[in-house]
């Protein structure tokens, strides 16, 4: 991360982006659902 903020605050930015990428994760693994996660191993199985 080169932005010229403080050290403190780049890591206040990083938890709080990480924690963002990780509820879109698993709020897609929730949405998709067992079933739906079956049939996108599937398929990219198949391309």
């Amino acid at each position: 991360m080169a932005l010229p903020i403080s050290t403190g605050l780049k890591g206040v930015l990083w938890v709080v982006f990480f924690g963002l990428a990780k509820t879109a994760q698993y709020s897609a693994l929730l949405i998709l659902g067992k079933e739906g996660v079956r049939r996108l191993k599937k398929y990219l199985r198949s391309v």
